[in-house]
């Protein structure tokens, strides 16, 4: 049986959907609460799991309008933890920034980019 997870967005955490039988994942909003690591328990176990087995191909859409340095460190060890597993496999991020104006987002996501070797990582401006 495939993984399956999803949770609604709040004011203060993420839309998450993770579909293992369609190879996918998804962070949409904005991540800024108390129990950061609470939250991504679940998402970063299965993911080791996951990470570790026979798949060939996984996209990650990540498109968080707002997050705290907490969040930032997260996504930080879901996108090493991706990388290092990658080599044979098409691991694909899309991350996804609302405008040219969220300068920041951009940037994070270049830095992102910099410390990736093995996947593909796409910034996505949308306009």
């Amino acid at each position: 049986m495939s993984f399956k997870l999803e949770r609604e967005r709040t004011r203060t955490s993420p839309y998450v959907l993770i579909d293992e039988e369609k190879r996918y994942m998804r962070f949409e909003g904005e991540s800024y609460f108390e129990d950061i690591v609470g939250f991504f328990k679940e998402i970063n176990e299965w993911l080791q799991k996951f990470i570790t087995s026979d798949f060939t191909e996984l996209t990650f859409d990540c498109a968080l309008e707002y997050f705290n340095s907490s969040t930032t460190k997260q996504i930080y060890n879901i996108l090493r933890l991706m990388d290092v597993n990658a080599p044979g496999k098409n691991i694909v991020v899309n991350w996804i920034v609302a405008g040219e104006e969220d300068e920041m987002l951009i940037e994070c996501g270049e830095d992102y980019r910099e410390d990736i070797e093995n996947l593909t990582f796409n910034i996505i401006i949308k306009e």
